[in-house]
């Protein structure tokens, strides 16, 4: 019966994995699957955003010295899933923002699940290429980056696909979208600075305040 189970549980899995699978080999049926015909889920999102936060980490921890600079005993895991969390937001708010002002039908939901549902790849090739580094030479580290490019530019390229999907524009007009929504970025982050900045200064001259009478 426990084998049953297992096989069962793992059998579940795999049906709602089998969306993401097949947008790598048909990505633009796929992304017409996910938005349109409503076969995607935000389940299958933050599970492919959970796998690719722990491919990292593994990458940061188990990568040989050869292709990992870092140090494993001062290693920070989750400083780096929050980079990841946090420019994953950012893009998607960022798209949003721009595709909302340009005709763009994808909601924040769908930008979402687009980008997340593009990381296959990374999931596909980081782990192997953790364990694949192990085994090298440094004459022989070029097939770790090769594995390691080759998910990161196959994750672009889906992310390009499920934009283009997603808001129903031509390649140019997505192109154009996908500049305007780092020029947004980049001002997001601005605005968000310089408030941290300013806040930072009002707490420090409120502090002073409070000392100064204190001490009165």
């Amino acid at each position: 019966m426990t084998a049953v189970k297992a096989f069962g549980t793992v059998k579940n899995i795999f049906s709602y994995y089998k969306l993401p699978l097949y947008i790598m080999v048909r990505p633009f049926d796929g992304f017409y699957e996910m938005k349109y015909l409503q076969q995607g889920t935000l389940k299958v999102s933050f599970l492919n955003l959970i796998l690719v936060l722990v491919s990292y980490a593994i990458n940061d921890q188990y990568a040989s010295l050869i292709v990992n600079p870092q140090n494993p005993l001062t290693l920070n895991s989750f400083s780096n899933w929050v980079m990841i969390i946090t420019a994953l937001v950012l893009f998607c708010v960022s798209n949003w923002s721009v595709t909302s002002l340009m005709d763009g039908e994808g909601k924040l939901k769908d930008i979402f699940m687009a980008m997340t549902y593009a990381m296959t790849p990374l999931v596909l090739t980081i782990v192997p290429a953790t364990i694949l580094s192990n085994f090298l030479s440094q004459d022989e580290a070029g097939f770790y980056y090769m594995l390691m490019s080759v998910g990161v530019a196959y994750f672009v390229f889906l992310v390009f696909c499920g934009l283009v999907v997603v808001h129903n524009y031509g390649a140019g007009k997505a192109v154009f979208a996908i500049l305007l929504t780092f020029v947004a970025l980049l001002i997001i982050v601005f605005l968000i600075t310089l408030l941290l900045t300013l806040w930072q200064q009002l707490f420090v001259f409120g502090f002073s305040i409070y000392t100064e009478l204190m001490f009165r």
